[in-house]
This record gives C-alpha cells, sequence and structure tokens, in this order.
C-alpha cells in the first residue's frame, strides 16, 4: 500500500534576509548564505545560493552524466551507500535532503519505491519532472519540506531505509538531532540508515602547499590511523585551536558548509541520537574527480592518502532499534 506524504508544513514567522548581510562585505551573498544557515534559516539560505548560482543544473549535471553511463564522483558516492542496502526485495527508501532526488531516482530504477524530502520548491519540481521523463513518477515521490520535521510529512516506521548524502555539513549538530529523532520515528524497527557527509574536517588541512601544516602532520605520518586521527585532533584542541573556525574557507567554493565533521563526530551524533550498530569511516571515495587534500600531489598522497582524517568522504551507517518483542 502506498502512503502519501503530505506536503504541509507550520507556519512560520518571514525572516528578514537583509539582516544576515555582512556590514563589512555587503556583497558577500556567501556569507549571507551561511549566517542564515547558521542562525537555523534554513530554506532562506539555500534560496540565495540559488539565486546566485545554477544551483537546480548543478545538482542535475552529475546524474544526467550517470544517465549516459558516464562514471563521476556521484556515482563513486552512491555505490558506496547503496551497498549497505538490501536490493534483494522491493524497500520503501526515503532520500533525505534529496535536493532533484538523484538517489531516490536511480534507487526507484533498481525496483524500490522511494521517497525524497528538500527545502526548496525548485529542486522537488525539477526533480518531479526528472522522475516523470523517466517513467518512475509512480514510484519515486518528491516532497518539498524541511527535513527537522519528518513525522509531519511521513507516517511513523515507513521506511525500511534512509539515505542521506552531502546534508549533515549543512545542518548544525541541533538541527541534526532533530532530523535524526525524526528519522528514528519515520523508519521501521530494524531499518538501515546510510549517511555520506562531505568533506571531512581536517581533510584540506593536508594540502600539500600548507607547509607549516605540513611540518605538524607529516613526521606523524608514521603512525597508526587511529594514533594519528588522535594526534590531528589534539592539534586542532589546542596548539592549532584557531583553525576552528577555518572552515570559512569552504564559503567561497563550497556554499553552506557549516558543520565538517570526522568519524566520531558522525559516530556520536548517530549514536545519541539512539540508532544502533553504528560504524563510521573515512576514505577518498573520488580520487580523479575531486582530488581536494592530500590527494592533490604525489607525496601528500603517499604519506597520508590512508589515514582517515585526511579523506574526503565520511560514512556512517547504523540501524534503528529492534522493538522489544523481537518483531521487526
Amino acid at each position: 500500500m502506498t502512503t502519501t506524504a503530505t506536503t504541509c508544513e507550520p507556519s512560520s514567522d518571514a525572516v528578514d534576509v537583509s539582516r544576515f548581510v555582512d556590514p563589512a562585505l555587503p556583497a558577500s551573498w556567501s556569507r549571507q548564505m551561511v549566517g542564515l544557515l547558521q542562525a537555523g534559516h534554513y530554506r532562506e539560505g539555500y534560496e540565495v545560493l540559488a539565486n546566485h548560482v545554477p544551483f537546480v543544473e548543478n545538482m542535475l549535471r552529475p546524474y544526467a552524466e550517470c544517465l549516459a553511463g558516464k562514471e563521476n564522483f556521484w556515482t563513486r558516492i552512491h555505490q558506496a551507500m547503496t551497498k549497505h542496502l538490501d536490493h534483494s526485495r522491493p524497500l520503501r527508501v526515503l532520500d533525505v535532503g534529496c535536493a532533484i532526488g538523484c538517489h531516490a531516482i536511480e534507487l526507484a530504477r533498481r525496483g524500490h519505491e522511494t521517497w525524497g524530502i528538500d527545502v526548496l520548491a525548485a529542486m522537488i519540481e525539477r526533480g518531479r519532472e526528472l522522475a516523470d521523463s523517466l517513467g518512475l513518477s509512480a514510484r519515486v515521490h518528491l516532497v518539498e519540506g524541511d527535513v527537522r520535521y519528518l513525522d509531519r510529512f511521513f507516517p511513523v516506521q515507513f521506511f525500511d531505509a534512509v539515505v542521506a548524502c552531502d546534508i549533515f555539513e549543512h545542518l548544525d549538530d541541533a538541527a541534526l538531532g532533530e532530523m535524526l529523532a525524526g528519522l528514528k520515528r519515520v523508519m521501521r524497527p530494524g531499518g538501515t540508515l546510510v549517511v555520506q557527509t562531505s568533506p571531512g574536517r581536517h581533510y584540506y588541512w593536508f594540502e600539500p602547499r600548507r607547509w607549516k601544516l605540513q611540518a605538524l602532520l607529516a613526521p606523524m605520518a608514521w603512525l597508526p590511523d587511529r594514533l594519528f586521527s588522535a594526534y590531528v585532533d589534539a592539534l586542532e584542541r589546542w596548539p592549532l585551536r584557531r583553525y576552528r573556525g577555518e572552515h570559512v574557507r569552504f564559503y567561497r567554493h563550497e556554499y553552506g558548509h557549516i558543520n565538517c565533521m570526522d568519524s566520531m563526530h558522525l559516530g556520536r551524533l548517530l549514536a545519541q541520537a539512539g540508532f544502533e550498530h553504528v560504524r563510521t569511516c573515512a576514505e577518498h571515495t573520488h580520487p580523479g574527480f575531486k582530488n581536494e587534500g592530500c590527494m592533490r600531489a604525489a607525496w601528500t598522497r603517499r604519506l597520508f592518502g590512508r589515514k582517515s582524517a585526511a579523506a574526503r568522504n565520511v560514512y556512517g551507517i547504523a540501524r534503528t532499534p529492534v522493538i522489544a518483542n523481537g518483531n521487526e
């Protein structure tokens, strides 16, 4: 039986977007966007972005290449995430923060019934057009809405699985907590959650031209990954604590990244939300397509290419608790 999601949202007071213009940099719309996101105004923040770059079409381009049979960074991420799902039977899958719904559409092509939710109406409209053009309107259901209020859109214990790609870095911990609590309610017991977030918190430290940082990082590259990650974390906590705010460098080329995290941070968020069997990892999923960080140069790639602290992509896999009587 198919359940149709409602699209109504709680009313809210209009946001004065002009209040978020930086007086020192009045032309910096990317800082305005980040200010809106940090204040929890996600729809307004992404509307600022959509007004300044071809945001919707940028989301479509890598999936259009996928449909044409071309491998790219998106196909690598999709494969890395969906290998954790059970494809032996049709599932109800939610693509949370779906943009135009590429993951939902691709999973529907594999026989699943899928839903997607995103805060921008333009994304949902374009995604519906795409699903219709592929003859998938009956299996792909895209909803405009705020991911913090999932139970306003979907029934309790409705989904077998959820994928969350490139959304955790755009929400602060409080908003992620609300979203994860909602996911726990709308997923069935024993359901699977797969998260991909990028970029990782520290990967940009490992760019080859950052000589001062390399002088601190390279001598410790011989350490096992767990100890090396602890060393990087210790550097940020004390001698390099000023770099905690340096994620501003992402505002210029990867807009809206306000919560870049490592595997430990992601694991804590999933566990605190009540998910079980939490596993996290970090890797370079798409070298050759996005060669940021240590993957830019042979010598940094050799030193740090297998260090999770230097990886661009962070993954989390978890399950919702199974109810007490053992039924799923």
